[in-house]
C-alpha cells in the first residue's frame, strides 16, 4: 500500500482560475427548433419529408461509384442519413450525409 502525501498551496495570495467558461458543444437548433435567420440541413429536410429529391453523390475511393445522382420521394431523415424510396424500381435508399454534394428538390422547399 502506497501512502501519498498531498499538501494544498498556501501562497501568500489567493489565486482565481483562468478558464474560459465551457459552451455547448450542440449548434442552436438541433431538435427541430430554429434561432434566428439560422437554418439546418436536417431542419430542412424534415420540413420537407414526402417531396421527390435528387441527391448527388460522389464516393472519393470507389471506381465503380465515384459520382451518382440518387432520385425518389424524401422519406426519413436522421442525422447522418437520408433515406429516399424510388417507387418505380421498387427500391429504397438509405444514404450517409457524409457523401452527400448536394440536393435538387422538384418542388418548393419549405424552410
Amino acid at each position: 500500500m502506497n501512502n501519498y502525501s498531498y499538501q494544498s498551496y498556501q501562497g501568500s495570495r489567493q489565486m482565481e482560475p483562468n478558464y474560459i467558461p465551457s459552451q455547448s458543444s450542440s449548434p442552436p437548433g438541433v431538435g427541430g427548433v430554429v434561432q434566428g435567420n439560422i437554418f439546418y440541413a436536417e431542419y430542412i429536410l424534415n420540413q420537407n419529408i414526402g417531396k421527390k429529391i435528387k441527391v448527388y453523390m460522389s464516393f472519393a475511393d470507389s471506381i465503380e461509384w465515384r459520382d451518382r445522382i440518387f432520385e425518389g420521394t424524401l422519406e426519413a431523415v436522421g442525422r447522418e442519413f437520408l433515406l429516399i424510396s424510388d417507387r418505380q424500381n421498387n427500391k429504397w435508399y438509405m444514404l450517409w450525409s457524409i457523401y452527400i454534394d448536394f440536393l435538387e428538390f422538384s418542388d418548393e422547399v419549405i424552410f
